[in-house]
């Protein structure tokens, strides 16, 4: 069933490329330090006070701050309805690397709309060609070529564009689609049933219907075509029948 969407729900990023990914990568541990702490503390505002003031580990509060409004950019800036947190809440206690990765790598990626692309037209293409070897010349080329519908990448320094393309490399790592450190290599990133209800779930609050669902890019994050998508769908449905 398609949801009426979500009234004041940014449910993901568009127009101008950002520069995230050239100060930090995937802040994958920050992200479940903060998401615990939210889940103890019970509000946004009194979770990220709890981390600027000590609660992560870098000595620096003006780090601390950096990593918190890139975190909350992609879990909670964005005005996510409850259920969003509380998944992902749940996704980010002890024993859970495999969801808080594979939920991570689908909304650092919806609330960066570089990033999305960059494994959109990057990524998915060399896998669907077979080839697995990922470098970082492969991103700088993507940005050179992006830079007649984004000319905001042609004020970027050389040295930013490098630094850009390895963060952007690493965050894939640790969001685990790509393996490697030296040498990075694609790889068909780990997806609990968990996190692909979470996915179903979240397009149909955006209003994708169930014609259009299975076919949507979002699963193409995970390298998921669409019949894998749309046999994981119909697993969801039968599950939810059976309750």
């Amino acid at each position: 069933m398609t949801l009426e969407p979500e009234e004041n729900v940014h449910w993901r990023a568009s127009g101008s490329y950002l520069l995230r990914l050239a100060s930090k990568t995937s802040l994958l541990e920050e992200s479940r330090l903060f998401l615990q702490a939210y889940a103890r503390l019970g509000t946004i505002e009194a979770a990220r006070q709890a981390l600027v003031n000590g609660g992560l580990p870098q000595r620096s509060r003006a780090t601390r701050q950096t990593i918190l409004e890139i975190v909350q950019i992609r879990v909670s800036r964005w005005n996510p309805p409850v259920w969003v947190l509380d998944d992902l809440v749940t996704f980010a206690q002890d024993g859970h690397q495999a969801e808080l990765q594979a939920a991570l790598l689908l909304h650092s990626a919806r609330q960066d709309s570089l990033l999305y692309d960059i494994i959109q037209h990057v990524v998915v293409p060399r896998w669907l060609e077979g080839e697995s070897e990922l470098m970082r010349a492969d991103v700088q080329r993507f940005l050179d070529e992006a830079q007649s519908v984004h000319p905001e990448v042609a004020r970027w320094s050389h040295t930013t564009r490098e630094r850009l393309s390895s963060h952007a490399l690493a965050a894939m790592r640790d969001f685990g689609l790509l393996q490697g450190k030296a040498s990075k290599h694609i790889v068909e990133p780990i997806v609990p049933q968990s996190v692909v209800n979470h996915l179903i779930r979240l397009l149909s609050a955006e209003g994708i219907t169930e014609e259009e669902l299975a076919h949507h890019p979002d699963w193409q994050l995970w390298l998921w075509e669409a019949a894998r998508a749309q046999k994981a769908i119909d697993t969801t449905i039968l599950q939810e029948r059976a309750v």
